[in-house]
């Protein structure tokens, strides 16, 4: 009888303790916006808990994605105010968004709480969301989203332009002058020593020589090329006080002494020292008769550009001796 009373005692007290929890539980639920959304279209999860303030509620963990599902955005815990001071309702927003189509479930959440020293849980239930494309209506013509926009001209920005390539153009022409104006002065500082004996009679005498060495006759061309135009060269050089042996052919032909030559002989100059060139670097081998002619030219240059007093001085010399 006592082991009766026991047990009634016990079942009485549980009943009593589970009431208890009931009246002081916690309810929690999960809901969506929209469970129908296109693919890239934003809804929203709200998961709400209401609870008495005693109770240690231990919040679910959202991460920046549920299943397939992209969460954008957490708003994070918000408190609403209720009218029973005992109670208290929180609530969290979650934004995703689905870059596929299909349907999606978002799992039910557990939340664990303790209530008198009890552990308890509580569970939401589960959701689900279609995610669909957007239907195209494919009887419609295609056309732009909006109209094309007429961008207007930046003429600050133009103007800008236009002014930086001004003072470019003007910086390297200022540039390129000086630079020729400082090889002017270079070329003005440069001495040439006047040889004892007149250009004429030097040209002369290195031009037999030249003849006596036979060099295009043995096959090397380049050679015979190369010292015939520095006769001619050293007498440009000897004759109007200019570098000619550290020039470069266009440099000669481009000097201001050229203008004091007749045409003619200025043409023979510029076909010897071309096809000196070619034969130079151009490794190009010109036609015997090409190798005679120019030193026939070399020697016409040189006699029509001496004057008749230098020459007779010369055969005076010559006949002396």
């Amino acid at each position: 009888m006592k082991h009766l009373i026991k047990i009634f005692f016990l079942i009485v007290s549980m009943m009593f303790f589970c009431n208890e929890i009931h009246a002081q539980g916690v309810v929690a639920t999960a809901k969506l916006d929209t469970n129908i959304v296109v693919v890239g279209q934003p809804f929203t999860l709200e998961l709400s808990i209401t609870q008495p303030k005693d109770v240690k509620i231990d919040w679910p963990y959202i991460s920046d994605s549920i299943g397939l599902l992209e969460v954008v955005k957490n708003e994070g815990l918000d408190t609403i105010p209720v009218e029973d001071n005992t109670i208290l309702m929180r609530t969290q927003k979650v934004t995703m968004m689905a870059f596929d189509t299909g349907m999606f479930v978002i799992p039910g959440f557990t939340i664990d709480y303790k209530i008198r020293n009890t552990n308890a849980k509580v569970y939401t239930d589960p959701l689900s969301v279609k995610v669909f494309l957007m239907p195209i209506d494919t009887t419609k013509a295609i056309k732009d989203i909006h109209p094309i926009q007429d961008v207007p001209y930046d003429w600050l920005f133009i103007g800008l332009i236009v002014l930086g390539v001004l003072v470019l153009a003007v910086i390297i022409w200022l540039v390129v002058r000086y630079l020729k104006k400082a090889k002017q002065r270079d070329d003005a500082n440069k001495v040439v020593i006047t040889p004892k004996q007149s250009p004429y009679e030097i040209a002369m005498i290195s031009f037999e020589q030249l003849k006596k060495e036979d060099i295009w006759q043995q096959g090397d061309v380049k050679k015979y090329y190369s010292e015939l135009t520095e006769i001619v060269r050293a007498y440009i050089q000897n004759r109007w006080m200019i570098p000619a042996l550290e020039f470069t052919s266009d440099e000669i032909l481009e000097h201001a002494f050229i203008k004091q030559i007749d045409a003619a002989e200025n043409e023979k100059l510029v076909y010897l020292l071309r096809l000196a060139d070619l034969v130079k670097f151009a490794k190009a081998i010109p036609h015997v008769s090409e190798h005679e002619l120019s030193f026939a030219n070399a020697i016409k240059f040189v006699e029509a550009t001496t004057p008749a007093s230098e020459k007779e001085m010369l055969n005076q010399k010559g006949g002396e001796a």
